[in-house]
């Protein structure tokens, strides 16, 4: 286990390498001044990372980027009515992060953030004292994760998606926002009002977000001639792949193979589909070179199982 600790910013993070895949698990401790993030703003990857320099005294060598990435998510139930919700990652590369956001301000947190957007290789585990101060900005970007009332969020890539531009609105880094949600909202309601608050920009494409929440109540927030819309569940199931869902009836682009693919399986078992079922799912719908992870959460038992390619039959399994 390697500690870090940041005593100007009263900050300890814990990081533990668990596989060779490699997979890492971090628990967070201490003011990462997200909230001065979000009163403040940043309305280009420049801005943003001046932000973080200031406030986390970043290395300004070490640059914070992301790639294209397609990805799948779904909502569903267990045979107990748990509320399953499934993704998977698939980008050009991904160093995986298993983090433990424990806030006394907010919303305790599990997620799954790729250390790949914070120009962390394979050799960055054994050299942390000099990268440190760029890992404190871990938590900012989760591409996944539940909070502990149940409600989970993942991003997607929607290349069409139009983010608004209102002048009265602070604007946010889109990779950023489902932190905001982890750490505030309980419900997909509230996920909705939180995201109609702010602008956002993009840095290689723009996202769509599903949300859902441990009542069973799911959603996909996107943005439309820079306008924020909603696509809620109509079943007890629903599918987000890349392509805007919102008012395209026929379920055209990126994706739509594996949209259907997804949806079919649903459909066939009336939404109903067990954790292992659910991995199972996810891995036969990646995309090809690019699948990254695996991730089932159970928003009822607050619970996550993630696997990773070359060695899916290995779960790892842990709970908030």
């Amino acid at each position: 286990m390697r500690i870090l600790k940041d005593l100007q910013r009263n900050i300890t993070i814990e990081i533990e390498k668990i596989s060779d895949h490699p997979f890492y698990t971090m628990s967070y401790y201490g003011d990462d001044c997200f909230e001065e993030y979000l009163l403040r703003g940043a309305h280009s990857l420049e801005d943003y990372c001046a932000f973080i320099d200031t406030a986390l005294i970043r290395k300004p060598d070490h640059p914070i980027c992301h790639n294209k990435f397609g990805c799948s998510a779904f909502v569903a139930q267990n045979a107990d009515r748990d509320i399953l919700f499934a993704r998977n990652m698939d980008c050009e590369c991904a160093i995986p992060m298993l983090l433990r956001r424990n806030d006394t301000s907010a919303y305790r947190f599990l997620s799954l953030v790729n250390m790949a957007f914070l120009d962390w290789d394979e050799s960055t585990y054994d050299s942390l004292e000099s990268d440190r101060k760029l890992t404190l900005a871990t938590a900012y970007s989760p591409s996944d994760g539940i909070n502990e009332y149940g409600f989970a969020v993942a991003i997607l890539t929607d290349a069409a998606a139009t983010y608004p531009q209102q002048k009265d609105k602070i604007t946010l880094f889109d990779m950023t926002l489902p932190r905001l949600l982890l750490n505030k909202a309980k419900s997909v309601e509230e996920a909705i009002r939180y995201t109609e608050q702010y602008n956002y920009f993009s840095d290689v494409a723009p996202l769509h977000y599903m949300v859902a929440d441990a009542s069973g109540h799911s959603a996909v927030i996107e943005f439309v001639d820079g306008k924020m819309v909603v696509t809620r569940a109509e079943n007890k199931y629903q599918v987000v792949t890349n392509f805007t869902l919102f008012d395209n009836p026929s379920k055209t682009g990126f994706g739509k193979d594996r949209y259907e693919n997804i949806l079919n399986a649903l459909e066939k078992h009336e939404g109903i589909i067990s954790e292992e079922e659910a991995l199972e799912l996810l891995k036969s719908n990646v995309i090809p070179g690019d699948e990254q992870w695996s991730a089932v959460y159970n928003l009822t038992k607050k619970t996550l199982s993630v696997t990773f390619p070359g060695d899916y039959e290995n779960v790892h399994r842990f709970k908030l």
